[in-house]
């Protein structure tokens, strides 16, 4: 019934769901910016998607 060979590892899964907390946060920013007068690009990409890795890794892995 379930083709376990495509299944997606938790760690895909995390990976998957910091890819769009990053761009969601990015989006979020930038919307921001355009609402003031606050132009800083002050985002450090890396930090963000770690972070949202460890975090989606740690609920993944609750539920998978």
């Amino acid at each position: 019934m379930f083709d376990t060979e495509n299944d997606l590892t938790t760690e895909q899964r995390a990976h998957d769901l910091a890819l769009l907390t990053v761009q969601a946060e990015i989006n979020r920013k930038l919307i921001s910016q355009l609402h003031t007068e606050d132009n800083a690009a002050d985002s450090n990409i890396y930090e963000l998607y770690l972070t949202a890795y460890k975090d989606s890794l740690e609920a993944v892995n609750k539920d998978f």
